[in-house]
This record gives structure tokens, sequence and C-alpha cells, in this order.
């Protein structure tokens, strides 16, 4: 059913897409889809969190092993790549779903509260970066946690990364290079190019760091990629 849902969802919208619809696709009874989920908005917000997750039955995101190797690093370079690394993936995974949530925040009172509730966890998620690079002294001098806080949030946001991979058509690793470089200069003390190449060995988007690539540089004009789900 959930695959069911994300595809409609992401070729019909939220408004145009019926529970009736769904089961259909699904070769499943409507009243299967309404016992299992009850409202549209519960089942799209289940097809978000599976479709973010990669997989069903997922821990949440603040469980994963790659945050708490991120929580536990010493280094706070490090801790923004693997960040950068997982989360920005959760945006690809989910992109394709964005329209149909965008309209749900807007049409369906309860879809909004529960999207409220996934921004604020993500927020708070955030914050918990940012107090462990303010714990390791690695925030820029007068770069309060609150601010800190302001600056990963917005800048590592579906928004940012749908205008760079959608609109103008990046590759995944090179909008991964960019906001990771971009956040480490803007929030680290010591952002040096070999102190940033260090930080992402072994992370798929480390060859954007290299001394002879520009990262986040656009790619060369072609067919602008659509993100891949699941």
């Amino acid at each position: 059913m959930l695959a069911a849902a994300y595809d409609l969802f992401v070729r019909q919208g939220y408004a145009a897409t019926s529970m009736a619809a769904i089961a259909e696709k699904a070769n499943v009874a409507v009243q299967t889809v309404h016992f299992t989920f009850h409202t549209k908005a519960r089942l799209l917000v289940e097809v978000i969190e599976v479709y973010a997750a990669g997989t069903a039955g997922a821990p949440p995101v603040m469980e994963r092993p790659w945050t708490r190797e991120a929580l536990e690093s010493p280094d706070p370079f490090r801790t923004l790549a693997l960040v950068m690394e997982h989360g920005v993936d959760i945006y690809e995974r989910i992109a394709a779903l964005e329209p149909a949530a965008t309209a749900a925040a807007t049409l369906d009172g309860e879809f909004a509260v529960r999207w409220q509730a996934i921004s604020d966890g993500r927020h708070a998620g955030q914050r918990r970066v940012i107090e462990h690079l303010d714990a390791l002294g690695a925030l820029r001098p007068a770069l309060s946690i609150d601010r800190a806080t302001d600056v990963l949030t917005t800048i590592n946001s579906h928004a940012v990364f749908l205008s760079l991979r959608v609109r103008c058509g990046w590759e995944l690793s090179q909008c991964k290079a960019f906001l990771f470089e971009t956040l480490a200069i803007r929030l680290l003390e010591g952002a040096t190019p070999l102190r940033l190449r260090k930080a992402t060995a072994g992370l798929s988007y480390a060859e954007e760091l290299a001394a002879d690539r520009t990262p986040g540089a656009k790619p060369s004009p072609r067919a602008r990629p659509r993100p891949q789900s699941g």
C-alpha cells in the first residue's frame, strides 16, 4: 500500500489522490487502507517516514548508527561531514514527495499539524548537532547555540537541497560538498581546505573536495537528474 500511495502522490499530487485509488492500485479493499492508516494525512506521513528512512522499520534518525557516530566524534568537521553524508540522502529519498507534502500542508489541517511536528523534530535534532559542536569548543567566536542552529537548519534544509538538486541540476555529491563546505566555514573555527578533505575521507562526496575540484561546482550542461526514491 505504501508503494502504491507513493506512486500516486508523486504522479497525481495530494488532492487528486484518493484512498480508493490507492486501494485499487495496491489491489486491496479500500476498507483495508482506511483501517490501516485511518486518514489520507496519516498515510502520507507514513509514506514520507518510510521513504525518508529508506526501509520500513528503521529506527528514528537520532538513534541510527551514523547519528551516534556524528554526535560522538571528537572532530567537529567529521560531525558535520557525516550529517551531510547521511542527512542529505534523506532529502534525496523524499524529494519527489515534496510537492504533495507542500500541498497537503495547505489543504489538510491534520497533515499540517503532523508536518509541523516532523519539522520541529528535525530542528531539535539539528540543535543537538550544534550542542555537540559547542561542547567541543568548535563554534566560531560569538556564535551562540541559537544562532548556529538557525544557520544549520536554514542551509541544511529541504528547500536549499531541492533548489540545488532539482532546479539547478547538481549531482548529489556536489550538493553534499557544497552544503558541508558552506556550513563548515560559517559554523566552525579553522575551516581549512585540508581539514575539510580529511573530514570527508571515505564519504561519497570526498572527491568533490579534492584539491583540483571546486566544491559544489555546477555540472556540465545536460539533462537534469530526477532524484531517485527508495
